[in-house]
């Protein structure tokens, strides 16, 4: 219920995705032609991360607060659903008598008070079609019903502003999951657990975009089957799903989990509630970092603010726990960053104003694992080492579940931790895959930094990128010298060029330091396993998929490499036309396959290490950049006859010192940046592996591999899934395909054979 401390805080809805003002659809990681590809990988990362089938009465009471006893407005569950049939031809049939007993009241009681079903998914400009299509039932707060029905089909609107969604299927053979008979044993319930299919990844595709357009803790959504519920509670670090349940025979459960939902807070509904609405100005600082005027200058910022979507997010640092007055507030807009992935950090990013001295810095908002230390830590202490080229911590903290004025938070259930972890020891539990759960505890955090830049890949020419990946050459060494810390995530997305003073270059920045840790006194980092963003991974790390290896300070260089080639390949002159720049880029950055129920990669940056059979077809328009690979590709990986003229180059030092020396002697083009054309990537958006989290989701990774190839090389926990999305990709020739949704439905959809029990149950109740 909302405290009674104070009214109840406002949410904020329909949040500003990243944007790229360049291309058309302009949101990030929305792209329609690869909703196939992202409902995959949706898939993969779910048998890792689900837990259930838990018993539905359970469910409310664990994830909903009990409600007075003053039940007055709660109407009657008595035949509440009778007029929703058991099973359909369509799930429209279902739709319309759903949303009907859904939305019954009378003069003073409701199903669900100060709440609106409504019919979303014939609100699409293309409803049978992956990328286009919304879930079909919303659930709206009253007062936002009138602009729901105000907005344009093309919109994706309701996910900024749905409470809950329900998605339907006409059969209940259609479910995501079989639930085992109250009587099975463990056993028998081990081997109970339907594979789950297709459907089941664009489900989370809805949760996922209802993530990235809301700020959000957690999130509820129901999927029916025939006339049989199931209820899902999701979080960062996965979801909680119930026992399915039918509605026409149990129609009490569903109306309680409804009515406690309707009379709890904004927060127990999943908001997190620390935001409200500002206004903001960022035009001088990005007049400043970019050097624009006029038409550029609107342009660009729009990446970063779009009117009437103003947020004021407030970081409670540390200190500020026991003192409210210290709470930091600081005002965003359009986020450069959008989470992309429903589990794992869940990273948003935002230019924001500090209103209070009139500067503008950047705000991370994420979800940390409690195993790590916090990232703020790390940058106070970078600093106060003399590290160069590192941003500097403002401000930093967990986030709390009450606002500062309802008082300081006290205690776990004070701060926003996911609870997925919670369940999955239950007896009630049962496998969703072959391979045990990756389930993390997370907490939310968020933390204010300076200064605030564009990343690399916004560099002007040649002489740009050579200086500033330089600047990060600096600022691994100094990590390394003066505080025995590793990187460990290297990447386009964590390299940021800043504008100091009247320079005409700008510094590169070293960001990101969440993923970081020391290393021993040989060398290696104390913590085993691959971390980082698989493009730009070292060769080595890519090949050990069992996570054994110890990264060095030599895996971040050839990472630093792999960037200044990576950048190269797509803004720089050279010979290479469309598609065997392409297929370069798909192998050399992307090529990966299951291997020992994990997966491994690295081959093409093995070989092309021994012969250079990839980067050797690539001839530079700069002869300086040109002289500049070849030389550094030496350093790592000799030739032949140069094998004894480049022994141990592979140094730091040694780089260091080539580096700057070649810097001082060779004179690098300017502005000679181009925008060389790449086939559109058709394959899954890749993640970084940092088990058991991604810390990739912060930036879009290019994946040049079609849906089908990708499907082959996805591990093998999509299982008999992706041999579906294997076939339809092909039949449907690399994207465009076309939801069965609301095609009559006599048969699951995308079903895998059963497992013994399962035909064994199967047998009896023919018989």
């Amino acid at each position: 219920m909302p405290s009674s401390s104070g009214p109840e805080p406002k949410c904020v809805y329909n949040v500003p995705m990243a944007s790229d003002t360049s291309k058309s659809p302009a949101t990030l990681g929305l792209d329609p032609e690869l909703a196939l590809a992202r409902n995959l990988q949706h898939l993969a990362t779910f048998r890792h991360h689900s837990v259930g089938p838990m018993p539905m009465q359970e469910f409310t009471d664990a994830f909903l607060p009990s409600t007075p006893d003053d039940r007055d407005g709660f109407l009657s569950s008595r035949d509440a659903f009778r007029s929703v049939p058991a099973e359909a031809q369509w799930p429209a049939s279902i739709c319309k008598p759903l949303i009907s007993a859904l939305n019954k009241m009378t003069a003073h009681k409701s199903r669900c008070p100060g709440f609106v079903f409504e019919d979303a998914a014939s609100r699409s400009s293309h409803p049978r079609r992956l990328g286009y299509m919304k879930p079909h039932i919303c659930c709206f707060a009253a007062d936002n019903v009138d602009l729901m029905r105000a907005s344009k089909r093309s919109s994706r609107i309701e996910f900024g502003y749905a409470e809950l969604f329900i998605e339907v299927k006409a059969h209940p053979n259609h479910d995501f999951f079989f639930d085992p008979p109250p009587e099975a044993d463990a056993n028998a319930q081990d081997e109970a657990v339907r594979e789950v299919n297709l459907t089941f990844g664009q489900h989370i595709a809805y949760v996922t975009e209802v993530f990235a357009r809301q700020f959000r803790a957690f999130y509820f959504s129901i999927s029916f089957s025939g006339s049989r519920a199931r209820v899902f509670r999701w979080d960062r670090a996965g979801c909680v799903f119930s026992e399915s349940f039918d509605v026409r025979q149990r129609p009490e459960l569903l109306c309680e989990f409804l009515w406690r939902f309707s009379q709890g807070s904004a927060a127990s509904r999943g908001h997190d509630v620390t935001e409200t609405l500002f206004r903001t100005l960022i035009e001088q600082e990005i007049s400043i970092q970019l050097g624009v005027r006029g038409q550029q200058l609107s342009q660009a910022i729009r990446q970063h603010y779009l009117p009437g979507k103003v947020t004021a997010i407030q970081v409670l640092t540390l200190e500020a726990l026991d003192a409210p007055q210290q709470t930091s507030r600081f005002i965003v807009s359009r986020p450069v960053v959008s989470p992309l992935s429903e589990v794992g950090r869940g990273t948003r990013g935002f230019w924001a104003v500090d209103v209070r001295y009139r500067r503008v810095l950047f705000l991370k908002d994420t979800w940390r694992s409690i195993s790590s230390g916090l990232e703020g830590d790390t940058l106070q202490h970078l600093n106060n080492m003399g590290v160069r080229n590192v941003p500097y911590a403002v401000a930093h903290g967990d986030v709390s579940c009450v606002l500062p004025e309802n008082g300081p938070a006290s205690g776990e259930h004070e701060y926003q931790w996911t609870r997925t972890h919670k369940y999955t020891s239950r007896p009630w539990v049962c496998p969703t895959g072959p391979e045990e759960r990756r389930i993390a505890l997370l907490k939310h955090y968020r933390l204010i930094l300076g200064p605030v830049g564009y990343d690399i890949r916004y560099f002007s020419g040649s002489d740009e990128l050579l200086h500033a990946t330089y600047d990060v050459l600096a600022a691994m060494k100094d990590a390394l010298v003066k505080d025995s810390r590793l990187h460990r995530d290297v990447s386009v997305g964590n390299i940021i060029l800043v504008r100091q003073g009247e320079k005409s270059i700008r510094t590169g920045y070293l960001i990101d330091w969440e993923s970081s840790c020391n290393v021993d006194e040989s060398g290696e980092a104390m913590k085993p396993g691959r971390a980082g963003t698989w493009a730009f991974m070292s060769g080595r790390l890519l090949a050990d998929p069992d996570g054994e290896l110890k990264p060095a300070i030599q895996d971040d260089m050839e990472s630093l490499l792999y960037v200044v080639l990576y950048c190269a390949l797509h803004w720089l002159p050279h010979n290479l036309n469309k598609k065997d720049l392409s297929d370069l880029i798909s192998l050399f950055f992307d090529y990966r396959k299951p291997l020992r129920g994990g997966v491994a990669g690295g081959t093409p940056k093995l070989l092309n290490a021994e012969n250079r059979h990839l980067t050797g077809k690539v001839t530079f328009a700069s002869k300086a950049l040109q002289e500049w690979s070849d030389t550094v590709m030496n350093y790592n990986a000799p030739l032949g006859d140069s094998a004894e003229a480049f022994e141990d180059k592979w140094h730091p030092d040694q780089l260091d010192a080539f580096w700057a020396d070649f810097l001082r002697t060779r004179t690098l083009e300017q502005g000679d940046r181009v925008l060389n054309e790449v086939e559109r990537p058709r394959g899954p958006v890749e993640s970084s592996l940092d088990s058991p989290l991604s810390v990739g989701d912060r930036t879009p990774n290019p994946v040049a591999a079609s849906a089908h190839e990708a499907a082959v090389d996805i591990p093998s926990t999509t299982g008999s899934a992706a041999t579906c999305v294997t076939r339809e990709a092909s039949r449907k020739r690399r994207g465009r395909a076309r939801t069965i949704r609301s095609m009559p439905q006599t048969k699951p959809a995308g079903r895998v054979a059963l497992r013994r029990s399962e035909r064994i149950r199967e047998q009896r109740s023919r018989a």
